[in-house]
């Protein structure tokens, strides 16, 4: 029998890993919102969100950005706000829930370029979150990335970062996976790159018609 290298073997292991992730991270977006939720976990994941958009609400209110910013992205806000803390943790940043909110919001202003965000970036620099919000920005970047495979693939269009935080469907099964994915895995800033893109390649390999078709109807 011909030997194996640990090498070799190692890069067996990641494709299995890559496949398996890819595989059910198309699975629960095509499942997502269909399976049964015991009242305790509806009403304790309900109170969170409330929570969090309670302080999404004083940050847009204290860094005078467009009340529309809340209403059109107050969801996907709170569905980052679980592996990002996570990813934050391992990666020896100690920050507030407050913190890892304006972090998020002051991100994803960024990207989409907001007007006036100066106020953000001030209070970011005052705090020394500035090599934290980096992190934070790769990590929503990367996930536009791997979704605009998902949809492209999917859908047959690949949609920017601002239609993506409206796609709950899309947006909170995709988070689901890479908190547990972080968690498991220890995932800090330097081994990110690497996650996502070994996701992001298997994602663009990756061919079950019945799991898209059913993407297609739930998104359309």
């Amino acid at each position: 029998m011909k030997n194996i290298s640990k090498i070799k073997l190692n890069l067996v292991k990641e494709k299995l890993y890559t496949e398996s992730l890819v595989n059910r991270l198309y699975e629960d977006i095509a499942n997502y919102g269909e399976k049964e939720i015991k009242a305790n976990v509806l009403i304790e994941s309900l109170i969170k969100e409330e929570e969090g958009k309670s302080i999404i609400s004083d940050i847009v209110d204290d860094y005078k950005l467009a009340p529309k910013f809340i209403f059109t992205f107050g969801t996907g806000i709170t569905a980052f706000y679980e592996p990002i803390a996570n990813l934050l943790s391992n990666s020896g940043f100690g920050v507030s829930e407050y913190q890892i909110y304006l972090l998020i919001i002051t991100a994803i202003a960024s990207i989409i370029g907001e007007s006036d965000i100066s106020g953000l970036t001030n209070k970011i620099k005052e705090e020394g979150l500035s090599s934290a919000l980096e992190t934070v920005k790769e990590f929503i970047l990367n996930t536009e990335k791997l979704l605009k495979e998902i949809t492209k693939k999917s859908l047959g269009a690949a949609y920017v970062i601002s239609d993506i935080l409206a796609f709950t469907s899309l947006l909170v099964p995709t988070m689901n996976i890479l908190n547990d994915t972080i968690n498991s895995y220890g995932i800090n800033k330097s081994s990110l790159t690497g996650l996502f893109k070994g996701i992001i390649l298997a994602t663009i390999t990756y061919s079950v018609k019945s799991v898209i078709n059913r993407i297609k109807k739930k998104l359309d």
